[in-house]
Formats: structure tokens, C-alpha cells, sequence
């Protein structure tokens, strides 16, 4: 009937009886027994119904002098001329109110733009895990074709699926402004039914949803909720497709994976064409941080051994990345440095290294092999001690390090004890030639990989 929430006629509905009630424009007790066990069904352009508690109630809220303070302030809060009607619970279906259109304010309201402009193809960076999801999300924004419809953009979190998106629909605007692009998460789809459902607008609604020329839900994987919402949505969906017109989803999972959603609309999301997108690996987490700084505009000084410290360790996540730059440039602007360099880094980050744990291999994981293995502590084996026993065991983890986790050298000097880049480079050069010619090296490293796993 109307376009209200029930926590919205909630809150209008205490608004007015706290007015009521201040004003003084009813008796204490009238007020106790009467108003306060009333509530605010719902309100359309001309009418507020309002629930009564049993029948002696409803004839009070009815009566002329009580139905015009109701009316008075409602129409104050709401700023519309509203008629008020008390009913009781069981003659709700039977009011004849007139049926709610969807008002030209709420049509707006569903194609309002909510496309980010921060998010395009010319800042997205690309690299070996996200090369076919930008590509095929190009290729869908530049030319609307079946070939790719549904395209099913699918991978973890914070990994850019929401940017090409996004990117999509601000491609069309740019390009070709007189087709109508709807961006919307799925929640707030389900939503915009379950409102329309209520207020008797669904057929408008749908035809709304069906002239746009794009529809873009991001997680769609969160449908899951409502059959109702579900039924509406394949029709929605079969009217766009044989329209020609494009759909894009996003998901944290492939569809097929997909629970809690109807078969018939699983099929459909395969149909098309289904790109995954997967973690950023070292170059391409590399790539993303010098944009970060390119756009940010900074005037710091950033090394990019620190970048590289940054692109190893947090390279998780886009969102993760950016985080973790926006982290040391605070730290950065807090206690000024001449220059960001990697000592400086280590420390900002040194907390939140000390709480990360997990089953995946670490320098610490490799270092606690190494030091049992040998028989030494932790600190002997970052020491610049020259001793062969404890120099062969410092070559050999460096070596793990490096073959294994593929961190940069400047990453795993500082790891081990701030020894520079070129003194950690000689370090494996050497154990690389050792393990080629002497096989009680080679074993010691064999021995040493299967201990953590790797073999």
C-alpha cells in the first residue's frame, strides 16, 4: 500500500504519539490506556491507518477531537494532508484504501545511479590472475553481446570483481549515454521486490528493471534468500536475456557451487560465460601499489624495496594491499621520516606480523625448520656470525625463502637480520651451486623441505 518501512511507520508512529504526549493534547490516562498499545499500520498519499488494541480503544481514537490531533501531527511529520482511519486487527484486509502507484520519486529511487567513478578500466591493473575477468568485462561493456550474457565474474573477496563492475557501467555511461545501466547488490534487490510485493507495485517494478539495458548485481550469491524474490527474479532475468539486453553477476563463488539457489537459475548463470579472479600475484600486486601512489599524488618518499615488502606479505587481497599502504603512510606522516625505507616498514608493520598465523609456509616456519634441523636458536642463525655450521644453515634458509615463497631479496635481508640485497642474492647463488655439487647439501635441503611439507 505504501512505499514505508515498518521500522520507518515505527518511527513516525512514536514520533507523533511523543508529540501527543508533550503537547498535553490528550488526558494522561486516555493516553496510557488508548494511544500508547496503538500502532501505524501503514500510510499511503491519503490515508494512515492505525491498528487499535481492542474495541473501546478504536472508538476513542475515532472519536472527532482524537482523529484530528492523529491527523494534525502525522501530516506535520510525513508533510502530506492525511486522513486517518482506527481499525482493529481484523478488519485490516477488509479496508478499502486506494491502491498505491509507484510515485515517479520512487521510479528515480530504483535507477538511481549508483555507479562509483572512481572505478574504471584505466585503473584497473591487470595481470595473470584478473587478465580473462577484465577482458571478458571490457568486451561485455563495449559490445552487448550474447555471446558473453550472463557474464559471471566469481572469485574471494577484495579482488576486484565489484571494481569491473562498476567499471562496466561507467564504460556505458561514457560511451553510450542514452542506455540505461542498473547497478544494484543483491540484498537490496531482494529489497526493492519484497517492497514492491508489499505495496502491490511488483508489475511496475519489474517493468522498471526490464527497460534498462545493463543490470549489474554484485554477490549475487546473497539471493539465496526468498522464493518469491526468486521467482520474480527468473522472470525478470529470462525478459532481459531474450530483450538481448546484457546481465552481469558477481560471486565469491562459482555458480555451479551456488546453495540455496533454484536449479533453473543456476543453469541460466552458467549459460553464459563464467571468469574466476584470483589473488594478485607478486608483479601485479607490484603494479597496484605504484597506481595507489600515482593516484594518491603523495609527496613521500617511498623505496621500492618497500613496495616489494608490501606486494609479498599482504598480497591477499587487493583490499589488503591498499590497506596496508594506507597503514604506512599514516605511520609515515606520523613520525616523518626522511624516506619510507624497508627498516622503517618492518617496524610499522611489526604488530601485525607478530598476530598472523595460519597452516600456510612462512620465513618463521622455514627459520624453526632450519635452526632444528641444525640445532641452533633462532638468533644464531640471523647473527652475522661467520661459523660454517651456522653460515650453511643461514644459505640453506635464505634458499628455502626464496625457491619457496618467491619473496624478494631485500625482503628476505630483512628477514634475516637487515642483510642488504646483495649479500642475501650471493648467499643463494651459492646454495643453488652447493646443492648441484654436493650432495650432503642437497640432502640437508631435501631432508629440510619434507620436514615442512614440500615433499
Amino acid at each position: 500500500m505504501s512505499t514505508y518501512t515498518k521500522n520507518s511507520l515505527n518511527a513516525i508512529w512514536k514520533e507523533t504519539l511523543d508529540n501527543i504526549k508533550s503537547g498535553g493534547f490528550v488526558d494522561a490516562s486516555v493516553f496510557d490506556q488508548v494511544f500508547v498499545d496503538s500502532q501505524l499500520y501503514d500510510i499511503n498519499d491519503e490515508y494512515a491507518v492505525i491498528v487499535a488494541p481492542n474495541y473501546l480503544s478504536q472508538c476513542v481514537l475515532n472519536m472527532d477531537e482524537n482523529k484530528s490531533i492523529i491527523q494534525n501531527k502525522l501530516s506535520e511529520i510525513t508533510q502530506k494532508n492525511i486522513k486517518v482511519k482506527s481499525l482493529l486487527k481484523n478488519e485490516i484486509q477488509e479496508v478499502d484504501l486506494p491502491i498505491s502507484h509507484l510515485s515517479e520519486a520512487n521510479k528515480k529511487i530504483i535507477l538511481q545511479d549508483k555507479l562509483l567513478d572512481k572505478y574504471t578500466f584505466d585503473n584497473f591493473v591487470v595481470g595473470h590472475s584478473n587478465r580473462e575477468s577484465q577482458a571478458a568485462a571490457l568486451s561485455c561493456a563495449v559490445n552487448q553481446s550474447s555471446y558473453f550474457n550472463p557474464l559471471f565474474i566469481y572469485g574471494n573477496s577484495g579482488l576486484g570483481k565489484t571494481h569491473l563492475l562498476h567499471a562496466i557501467g561507467n564504460y556505458v555511461k561514457q560511451h553510450s549515454p542514452e542506455k540505461k545501466v542498473l547497478y544494484i547488490y543483491s540484498e537490496d534487490f531482494i529489497g526493492l521486490i519484497v517492497n514492491a510485493l508489499r505495496d502491490n507495485t511488483i508489475d511496475e517494478v519489474k517493468r522498471i528493471i526490464e527497460e534498462t539495458d545493463y543490470l549489474l548485481i554484485d554477490d549475487i550469491q546473497r539471493l539465496k534468500q526468498g522464493e518469491r524474490s526468486q521467482e520474480i527474479f527468473f522472470n525478470i532475468y529470462n525478459n532481459l536475456y531474450n530483450k538481448g539486453k546484457q546481465i552481469v553477476f558477481t560471486s565469491d563463488i562459482h555458480p555451479s557451487e551456488l546453495k540455496g539457489i533454484e536449479n533453473r537459475l543456476v543453469s541460466r548463470f552458467t549459460s553464459g560465460l563464467s571468469v574466476g579472479i584470483d589473488s594478485p600475484e607478486f608483479e601485479t600486486s607490484l603494479a597496484i601499489l605504484e597506481k595507489k601512489i600515482e593516484e594518491r599524488g603523495e609527496s613521500l618518499l617511498i623505496e621500492k624495496a618497500v613496495l616489494e615488502y608490501i606486494a609479498t606479505t599482504y598480497s591477499t587481497d587487493v583490499r589488503e594491499l591498499e590497506g596496508n599502504l594506507n597503514k604506512l603512510i599514516f605511520k609515515a606522516i606520523l613520525y616523518n621520516p626522511k624516506v619510507i625505507d624497508l627498516d622503517f616498514a618492518i617496524q610499522a608493520f611489526k604488530d601485525e606480523q607478530s598476530s598472523k598465523s595460519g597452516g600456510a609456509l612462512t620465513v618463521t616456519k622455514i627459520k624453526r625448520a632450519v635452526c632444528d634441523f641444525y640445532g641452533l636458536t633462532r638468533a644464531q642463525l640471523e647473527s652475522k656470525s661467520k661459523t660454517s655450521n651456522i653460515s650453511n644453515a643461514r644459505h640453506i634458509a635464505i634458499y628455502l625463502c626464496r625457491t619457496h615463497l618467491d619473496l624478494p631479496f631485500a625482503k628476505i635481508g630483512a628477514e634475516f637480520g637487515g642483510r642488504d640485497h646483495s649479500t642475501v642474492m650471493s648467499s643463494y647463488d651459492k646454495m643453488c651451486k652447493y646443492i648441484k655439487e654436493n650432495e650432503l647439501f642437497a640432502t640437508a635441503v631435501s631432508k629440510i623441505e619434507k620436514k615442512l611439507g614440500l615433499k
